[in-house]
């Protein structure tokens, strides 16, 4: 399933080759990435130029949020559902006046050292669950990613609710 911003089924198919593409564009060789996909593998995809990634190490924390960003008519971004590590992906725009401090998440992106960037594995838009990962929210070539300050109030606030609910 995948879903408008506002939370609701999306009615038109999303645009695979669109979404491919511009989640290929982030690698230095994005043809390696389109290569990997057609083969049926997951792809690697560097953090750092294109979107930064923010695991959330808790699935029901990490849905809460996605929930919770939804309600607000915040703009999401891609969303993975990485079953393989128990966690929630975001895609996030790169902000340098962003320093990220939430609990139960790390921040994937271009490391402080100046070594080269750190990747994700990806299935292609549009494949079923692979390697133990699916879309939540399918990159379409016109989805921006998630703001990073937005998802740090979705965050908070979804940690909270869970919190009050489960005390």
């Amino acid at each position: 399933m995948t879903y408008t911003r506002s939370g609701r089924l999306r009615s038109a198919a999303p645009n695979f080759n669109l979404g491919a593409a511009w989640l290929a564009s982030a690698n230095r060789d994005p043809q390696a990435a389109m290569d990997q996909w057609k083969a049926g593998r997951l792809a690697a995809i560097e953090t750092g130029e294109v979107f930064n990634v923010v695991r959330v190490g808790d699935v029901q924390t990490g849905r809460a949020a996605l929930a919770d960003l939804w309600h607000a008519d915040v703009p999401v971004g891609p969303v993975l559902h990485n079953r393989a590590e128990g966690c929630i992906e975001f895609l996030v725009t790169i902000r340098a006046d962003t320093a990220w401090d939430m609990p139960q998440t790390r921040l994937i992106g271009r490391p402080a050292d100046g070594h080269g960037p750190l990747s994700v594995a990806m299935p292609a838009p549009g494949m079923q669950r692979l390697g133990g990962r699916s879309w939540l929210v399918l990159p379409d070539g016109e989805r921006r990613p998630t703001d990073p300050a937005d998802l740090a109030v979705a965050l908070r606030r979804a940690g909270a609710r869970l919190r009050h609910d489960h005390p």
